[in-house]
């Protein structure tokens, strides 16, 4: 029997009758959260969306953008611990809101690699990184122009900001994974267990995450609005990751796109990543 991915059992479980993950399951998190609770949430923001509370705006004039050098990804994974430790995202989530892939690619980087290759050769199971014959590819939310999780939730709980970033409004989400079902990157995650973390350990810029709600990268909206990168980019140690405002032809994210051909993971499923890869590899590195 041929064994499945975890994209593709969502897709097949969401297909059974009477739904397995949206049927029988979907409304779970309305036993752990009272009905007065879920209203004074759907009612707390309704005025004005301000990125999880910190009071800092979003400017419409701005098109935020990550652009990840695959070419030089070793695989370290320090930017997922550097996102695990900045966003408060207990160990209890898992997957992480990072995912790095290690492939074998025959012919070569992304696009140039045919679908077969990338669905036998993907593992994020490696212990030892860079390895001869391997590249590595982050995946995670891409912020897109389209996206589709906006789209099919139903209580407005996931919501797209003037300057491009996909947030989630903790007090609305009712947990029904819809938006988990939709999107294709796999990039988000349900809380079925409470998160609990060290007193000292939370970072009072970013809300802590109930048991119920779906959670996913928000590329650090709470740093970025304050002039400051995100965490994943400040922390790479081969500077694989580059952040900034496409609308700005000076920034270097639009220098990058220039200069190197780009490519977004589905493209041809038009949800418009904000997220770019490119191969300009150790040419790039001081």
């Amino acid at each position: 029997m041929k064994r499945m991915n975890r994209r593709e059992f969502i897709k097949y479980a969401a297909g059974l009758p009477g739904g397995v993950l949206l049927g029988t399951y979907a409304w779970f998190p309305f036993t752990l959260r009272n009905e007065k609770e879920i209203k004074q949430g759907v009612k707390k923001k309704d005025k004005a969306r301000v990125a999880d509370g910190l009071g800092t705006q979003a400017n419409s004039s701005n098109k935020f953008t990550l652009v990840i050098d695959a070419g030089a990804c070793i695989g370290c994974r320090t930017c997922q611990w550097g996102c695990k430790e900045e966003n408060n995202i207990p160990d209890v989530i898992a997957p992480p809101w990072i995912e790095i892939f290690e492939l074998t690619a025959k012919e070569g980087f992304m696009g140039h690699a045919s679908i077969q290759e990338l669905k036998e050769g993907a593992t994020t199971a490696y212990t030892r990184s860079p390895s001869e014959g391997k590249w590595y590819l982050a995946v995670q939310c891409q912020h897109c122009d389209n996206p589709p999780c906006v789209r099919v939730c139903p209580v407005g709980a996931t919501y797209k900001d003037r300057d491009g970033f996909v947030l989630m409004d903790y007090d609305r989400c009712i947990g029904c994974r819809i938006c988990v079902v939709a999107c294709p990157y796999s990039a988000r995650r349900f809380n079925w267990l409470p998160g609990t973390l060290p007193p000292d350990k939370v970072n009072p810029l970013v809300p802590v995450r109930y048991l119920g709600v779906v959670e996913k990268c928000t590329f650090c909206v709470h740093r970025v609005r304050r002039g400051e990168l995100p965490r994943c980019v400040e922390v790479c140690p081969v500077r694989a990751r580059h952040f900034g405002d496409l609308n700005d032809l000076q920034s270097e994210v639009s220098t990058l796109l220039r200069a190197e051909m780009g490519s977004q993971l589905l493209a041809e499923l038009n949800t418009k990543p904000s997220l770019w890869y490119i191969k300009r590899g150790k040419k790039w590195l001081p």
